[in-house]
């Protein structure tokens, strides 16, 4: 049986007090007067965190891993520090690691996480992730994915939070294991519920329920039974107490390579899923109704010729409390990303066939800022390309690559640079390729910054090897240099969760 989280009644009176107090202090507008405040504050960031799951299997991994932005003949010291931290299984004697620490700023590190061995069982390797700190800074623009040996991207390290989304295939799709890593990043326990939705409804998994996390460690769940006989599977993993960093591998029943969900975006009733790779055979979108409504769903292709309705006029209507599968049709010969429109919030992922299970890529936001994919390789191997879309106005964007620490005659982080358009309504894909100082088969980083006035922003890393099989896909998600902090008057919103 799991425990039972109660909440001290002295956290509930001070709660009430606080409350009370700013009651007593807040004093509401005179009538008539404007309610505008001061204009919001914007902020360095100052500290950053991700999370890495534990590689597949145990073993040796690699982390791309940039933290802070490159810096400039003006800009002032570096401050602050940057490094991973091992995040033990959750009850495993395992012998300590000591973290590992990175200190120049703005320029790519492949960075070797070493395996997890018992205390108890001599040679016995486990699972272990890490957790990715960066203070000052050097936390600002900080990005960090899991790589193969060579320095490409399979994962990107996600931040932590409390209510996280994964769509994918069940197990009548190949997805015989599915496991999810929940990694907890701070010094207080986490509870976690895990909740499944397939095409057959909601499922009932007792045992996903108040899931304990303890700081800093990590605790691996098998979603396996729980999608049998499902064809697709979405997994919301929602916190009651503290926080964590969650990951979904999947794979198929005789093993092979696990092939990772990137995280959607919460459901909502727009979203723009980006970087869809043209494929030999087609592709399939993944749509979760998690509501008590049904949901019509309207899909737009954004394509290098323009927007394109793949299923026509036709509408996709869809059960509430369901997870449902949509054949793709070939969406022309270049790459795309999907817009979806819906009545009620739903939230989507799109599976391209490829090595394994194939690749994901799921909703995501516009970048703000800018984006980072920290871990690309090219030359004779794989060949990345940046997708980028525009679904709204015409967007403006600077693409930068950036060498690993010692890949070029240059210096470290040596780096090229070129400004791409996208028009409305558009899909540009643009061939990425380390600067010309880099070494041959050098890894390198990619960042992606709109330009002022660009309108919004998709993007997506695309890897693909040999006759364009896709290999991997990594959505862009911002990497903030700064927040805004909304100001706060006469508002109880300042102190409540």
């Amino acid at each position: 049986m799991r425990p039972i989280h109660l909440v001290p009644a002295a956290v509930v009176l001070l709660a009430l007090g606080a409350i009370a107090g700013a009651a007593q202090l807040a004093r509401p507008a005179p009538p008539g007067s404007s309610p505008a405040g001061p204009p919001a504050r914007q902020v360095a960031v100052t500290s950053a965190t991700r999370a890495c799951p534990p590689v597949p299997g145990g073993g040796t991994g690699k982390v791309a891993f940039i933290a802070g932005p490159a810096p400039a003949p003006s800009s002032g010291p570096v401050s602050g520090q940057a490094e991973l931290t091992p995040l033990p299984l959750a009850g495993a004697s395992l012998r300590g690691a000591g973290p590992i620490t990175q200190t120049e700023p703005g320029a790519l590190s492949l960075l070797t996480v070493p395996a997890a061995h018992s205390a108890s069982q001599r040679g016995t390797q486990a699972l272990q992730g890490w957790s990715v700190t960066a203070t000052g800074t050097l936390a600002q623009a900080m990005e960090a994915e899991e790589a193969t040996s060579s320095g490409l991207a399979s994962v990107r390290c996600g931040e932590p939070g409390s209510d996280l989304w994964f769509v994918g295939p069940g197990s009548t799709n190949g997805a015989g294991q599915i496991q999810l890593d929940l990694m907890n990043v701070d010094a207080l326990a986490a509870s976690v519920d895990v909740s499944i939705i397939t095409d057959a409804g909601p499922v009932q998994a007792g045992d996903e329920e108040g899931i304990t996390v303890p700081p800093h460690q990590t605790v691996t769940e098998s979603i396996s039974a729980a999608a049998a006989g499902a064809s697709v599977v979405a997994i919301e993993v929602r916190t009651s107490i503290g926080r964590v960093a969650a990951d979904v591998s999947e794979s198929s029943s005789s093993g092979g390579t696990a092939s990772w969900l990137p995280s959607a975006a919460a459901p909502s009733t727009r979203l723009v899923v980006p970087g869809v790779p043209p494929s030999s055979s087609p592709a399939g979108l993944f749509i979760v109704v998690p509501g008590g409504s049904n949901a019509t769903v309207s899909v737009l292709a954004l394509t290098s010729q323009g927007p394109y309705r793949p299923f026509g006029t036709q509408t996709i209507d869809l059960p509430p409390d369901s997870a449902s599968y949509v054949a793709l049709t070939a969406l022309g010969g270049g790459a795309s990303a999907l817009e979806l429109t819906a009545d009620v919030p739903v939230t989507a992922a799109v599976l391209v066939p490829g090595s394994g299970l194939g690749a994901f890529t799921a909703a995501t936001a516009p970048i703000s800022e800018q984006a980072v994919v920290a871990g690309n390789t090219s030359g004779s191997g794989p060949g990345a390309t940046i997708v980028l879309s525009a679904p709204a106005a015409a967007a403006r964007a600077r693409l930068t690559e950036i060498t690993a620490s010692g890949a070029g005659p240059a210096g470290p982080g040596a780096a090229g640079s070129q400004v791409v358009s996208v028009a409305a309504a558009h899909t540009l894909t643009v061939q990425a390729a380390a600067p010309r100082s880099a070494k041959p088969g050098a890894a390198f980083a990619i960042v992606i910054t709109p330009l002022a006035g660009s309108g919004p922003l998709y993007a997506a890393r695309v890897e693909t090897q040999g006759q364009n099989t896709v290999v991997s896909i990594i959505p862009a998600v911002s990497a903030l240099t700064t927040i805004s902090l909304p100001p706060v008057r006469d508002s109880y919103e300042a102190i409540l969760p």
